[in-house]
This record gives structure tokens, C-alpha cells and sequence, in this order.
């Protein structure tokens, strides 16, 4: 009883009452299954040890130890020290949840261990004593205080818990009540809120509202036929100088070297997505000033491949990119910029995050550096696939609005912007010279459209 009505008894009359804290909505989920473990609790010492309390008892804990878990992990991410509400011996008080329900897992699994088979099957109840008593009319006045402390403070139903709640206050006038919370049907997800459909490459439409105004027209100069036998749909390129080879990257985790020309395929990689690190769905590739190729997925999970003087590549690493803006967002596109020493990630829009997110990347720890959000003056957030930095201008593939966005390298605002009407579904950008090549698919065959580079 104590590891169940001491910590409700203290959050509620303490933490509540005296010092005015209030719970959010996962304290109260916790706090009820702490006030179910305590009753479940009161019908064992009533009734003894019987296998439908103990399984009850179980699922309870193993519930409650979920909701403690998943609350903390909101907050675990943080820097040191930062948290929701108070410290209570140096630890914020949803954290103590997880020891609770631990604790409560031993202690019964114990209690079984040195049980007998006979005491699990006994039906007889047993006569409470002075102590039990305490204990049962302890529960119903913390339990009373629990129920007027949310029927005041969080309002009788259909009102809900708050995600960020006030302080506990008397005066009723200062209290909210809210209904903003109940959840709601969607795409189901073991992520429950969190979910955020991953972007589909191949079947990514035009959008009109997507497009900026005043843009003027590409120079087209010709069309090449990638091999016939590079696997998947084409996301990325890159052209490495030094070498005169293009690397291409396709969503189905295939990345291939070719020569300058794009129509030889000089070796060929298959990334493993699930060793490590989850590397699937690429949406960026590129060259490293050292040589390695640098690919990217939409988790913003990346692995570096060496190449030796047969083009032969190798993977030596993979890791994460952490973002703060960009956290609840993939990534279309990815780029060296090679004067700032720095990697480049754009994220793409989605229903929780609805902006564009450039984040960048030092190259020595692969930590964030700094983040931006882009503004463009259009109707809609457009779709970013494709990336190339040069000394001073960002050059961005707009797929959606079927554009060139150039962006000044400083203030990160579009300088120029050129219309690319003869694409289909442009995914990456790469420069060779003066000129900018973009990957496109025409009646099921990858190509490469070359233009004349307007900058």
C-alpha cells in the first residue's frame, strides 16, 4: 500500500493542494493507474493472493510503467536539467513513475516466488485488522481528494486533462476546462500523434500553388538515357570533379557510379537499410571534399562510402542527423556546401510541420550547426527534391512548382527562380560546369535532362 498511496497521497494533498501543482493529462492516466494498483491492492489483503487480482495487478503496472515511460521519453530528449514541473530528489516526478511500476512488478513477483501453490488457491477472506482498515479509509479520502481536484481543476466529463496545465487554484474563474485533447481517428500508428506518413517519390504531383512568380525559362540541351538496368526510381545525383564520375541514388536503397556522360554504369552499391542505424528511402546523395559519397535517407539517417581507384565503394560509417526545427519533418534533399565545411539537409512539409527547414551540418562532428526556416512567397509550401550549393547561391529543385529556386547563399532568399515545365517528376540536382543536370523519369525510363546554368 505504501508504494501506491504514498506517492497518489503526496502528489495529491502536497504536490497539489499545498504547493498548487496541477497534473497534465499523462500525470492523470498515471495517477489513476496507481489509484486502480492501490485498490486491486485492497482486494488482495482482503481475498489473499488469487490469480485473477495478481493478472489484474499485472496489467495495471505493465500499463501504468507504458504511460510513465512514454511521458518521459517527451521530455528525456532535452538538455540537462530541463523538464516539466518540479524535481523531487533530483528527479522530475513523472520519472519516478517508471520506478514505481518497477517496483511493483518485483514486489508481487516476489511475493508469488515464496508463495505456495495452496496459499494462490485459498478462497478464504481474510479478517481485516486495524491496519487494513487504515489503509482502506486512507484510499477513499485520497481517492475523494483526487476526485475533487479534477472535477474542479480539469472539469467533469466530456472535458479533458491538459497537455500544459494551469496552476491549482480556488478560485474557479482562474481554471480551465478543455476538451482539446480527446483523440481522434487517423492513420493508426503505434506512434499515435507522432505519425507522419513518409514521402512517396514516385507518385509526387505538380502543384500550381507551388510556384513562384517572375520566373524565367531553362535553356534545354539535351536528354540522356540512364542504363536500363539502375534499379528503382532515381532520387539524387552528384557529380564528384576530381574524379569526373556522377553518382545517382534510387529509392530502392541502390546507389551507382557513372561516368561524366550518365549512360555507363561504373560499379554499383547496395545499401543495407535495416544494419544499424535505419537507412531506407533515399532522398539525398552526394560528394565529400575527402572523396567519400555521402548518402542521405528521409530520416535524416546517413552513410558514408569510400571509393578506392576502381570505383569499388564501401561503406565506413552511418549515423543520425539531429535536428531541432526539422524533428518532426523528412528530409527531400541533401549537399555539401565545401566553403562552409558543412553538410546541407531541406526538410519537406507535412501536416505538423508546414515550412521548409534548411539545417546545417558540421562536417568534422556531423552535429547541428544551425537551422533556418526558408521563407517563399507562395500559396502553398512547395516540395523540395534536389540540392546543390556553390560559392555563393543555393540551388533548389522545386518538384512540386516544376522550378529552379536559386537562392542567395547568405540571406537563404531566392535571387532567381527558372521554369522547368518539360519535366514529369524532377527528383535530384547536380551542376557539371555550366550546366545543371536533372533527374526525371518519361514513360518509365530514367533520364537525365542537361540545362544550360543560368548562374
Amino acid at each position: 500500500m505504501g508504494l501506491t498511496l504514498i506517492p497518489i497521497g503526496i502528489a495529491t494533498v502536497i504536490l497539489g493542494y499545498i504547493l498548487g501543482d496541477n497534473p497534465c493529462i499523462l500525470c492523470w492516466q498515471e495517477r489513476i493507474a496507481i489509484i486502480l494498483l492501490s485498490l486491486c491492492a485492497l482486494y488482495m489483503s482482503r481475498y489473499g493472493l488469487r490469480l485473477k487480482y495478481i493478472s489484474t495487478y499485472y496489467v495495471i503496472c505493465i500499463y501504468g510503467l507504458w504511460l510513465s515511460i512514454l511521458h518521459s521519453s517527451v521530455h528525456i530528449g532535452q538538455d540537462i536539467g530541463q523538464g516539466f514541473g518540479g524535481l523531487i530528489l533530483g528527479a522530475h516526478a513523472y520519472t519516478w513513475g517508471v520506478f514505481l511500476f518497477i517496483a511493483n512488478l518485483l514486489i508481487m513477483s516476489l511475493l508469488i516466488g515464496f508463495s505456495n501453490e495452496d496459499s494462490l488457491k485459498n478462497t478464504t477472506r481474510v479478517r481485516w485488522g486495524t491496519f487494513h482498515k487504515v489503509s482502506g479509509y486512507s484510499f477513499i479520502i485520497v481517492i475523494s481528494l483526487n476526485v475533487i481536484q479534477a472535477l474542479t481543476q480539469v472539469g467533469p466529463p466530456p472535458y479533458i486533462g491538459q497537455a500544459s496545465p494551469q496552476n491549482f487554484s480556488y478560485d474557479l474563474s482562474k481554471t480551465v476546462w478543455t476538451t482539446k485533447h480527446w483523440p481522434t481517428w487517423s492513420h493508426f500508428s503505434f506512434r499515435a500523434n507522432n505519425y507522419i506518413e513518409q514521402p512517396e517519390f514516385t507518385t509526387l504531383t505538380a502543384n500550381e500553388n507551388t510556384k513562384l512568380k517572375h520566373a524565367n525559362e531553362l535553356l534545354k540541351i539535351e536528354n540522356t538515357a540512364l542504363p536500363a538496368n539502375v534499379t528503382g526510381r532515381v532520387t539524387a545525383i552528384s557529380y564528384d570533379e576530381k574524379r569526373s564520375v556522377i553518382a545517382i541514388a534510387t529509392n530502392k536503397n541502390w546507389i551507382y557510379l557513372l561516368d561524366k556522360t550518365a549512360s555507363k554504369i561504373l560499379s554499383q552499391y547496395k545499401v543495407d537499410p535495416k544494419f544499424d542505424k535505419d537507412v531506407n528511402n533515399i532522398s539525398g546523395v552526394f560528394f565529400d571534399k575527402n572523396g567519400e559519397i555521402i548518402v542521405t535517407s528521409v530520416y535524416k539517417s546517413y552513410v558514408k562510402l569510400s571509393v578506392d581507384d576502381s570505383y569499388r565503394m564501401k561503406e565506413v560509417g552511418r549515423g543520425n542527423l539531429k535536428t531541432v526545427r526539422a524533428s518532426k519533418s523528412y528530409i527531400g534533399s541533401s549537399a555539401l556546401s565545401l566553403l562552409d565545411n558543412e553538410y546541407l539537409t531541406l526538410s519537406l512539409p507535412n501536416k505538423v510541420n508546414d515550412f521548409i527547414v534548411l539545417s546545417r551540418f558540421s562536417r568534422k562532428d556531423m552535429m547541428l550547426n544551425a537551422e533556418q526556416i526558408i521563407s517563399m512567397k507562395t500559396k502553398e509550401v512547395p516540395i523540395i527534391t534536389g540540392m546543390e550549393v556553390t560559392d555563393n547561391a543555393i540551388i533548389l529543385l522545386n518538384n512540386s512548382g516544376k522550378q529552379l529556386i536559386v537562392l542567395d547563399k547568405e540571406s537563404n532568399k531566392p535571387m532567381n527562380v527558372y521554369d522547368i515545365d518539360d519535366v514529369n517528376n524532377p527528383q535530384g540536382v547536380t551542376i557539371i560546369s555550366n550546366k545543371v543536370l536533372i533527374t526525371d523519369e518519361d514513360s518509365g525510363n530514367k533520364i537525365v535532362k542537361t540545362y544550360l546554368l543560368p548562374i
